[in-house]
């Protein structure tokens, strides 16, 4: 698929409408439970129908288990972040990427007409989940060289030149050897 039209497409195509789902007074020990059930690294916090934050594994990991904190008696409203961000089902791949970006986060509340209908992830966009690729330029480097034969990354065009004549194509070719080719 192109990545300007892979670009263009709806957060709906690549939203979640299964994700986990965990209340804003649940122990840590539950949303744990909830997120491994649904084989999740998040979950949505709610308060009553309303989502008000959004946990996940990192914040249990650092905010929980490295504090030295009992996750049955942590409550999932102190290790929330909040507010959870939200992106329109319409909007454009392209601009939950880069509101991503700016708020540094990797994930997105999805909302359709104000209401919460899914979750969207910036690996989902990514990887696309069915045959889909999106690309994410701000993380390519321009200061590295990657093969293209096998991706390996270099430090610059002679380093790369030498690995792809060693590697891939063998010596003798720069050197001005043309008799195997």
């Amino acid at each position: 698929m192109d990545l300007r039209r892979s670009l263009d497409q709806p957060v709906s195509d690549y939203m979640s409408i299964g994700f986990a789902r965990v209340r804003f007074d649940d122990p840590v020990t539950d949303a744990a439970r909830v997120m491994q059930k649904a084989r999740a690294t998040e979950a949505i916090v709610m308060r009553d129908d309303d989502p008000v934050g959004i946990v996940t594994e990192r914040d249990i990991l650092y905010k929980v288990v490295a504090a030295g904190l009992d996750p049955s008696a942590a409550k999932v409203r102190d290790v929330m972040s909040a507010p959870v961000a939200t992106v329109d089902s319409a909007a454009k791949v392209v601009d939950a990427i880069a509101k991503m970006s700016k708020l540094g986060v990797r994930r997105l509340a999805v909302t359709r007409k104000g209401k919460l209908i899914g979750l969207v992830t910036q690996k989902a966009m990514v990887s696309g989940g069915l045959e889909q690729h999106v690309a994410l330029p701000e993380l390519a480097s321009p200061n590295v060289l990657a093969c293209p034969y096998c991706g390996a990354f270099m430090g610059d065009r002679d380093e790369l030149s030498r690995h792809i004549d060693r590697t891939h194509l063998g010596l003798g070719l720069l050197e001005g050897d043309l008799s195997k080719w």
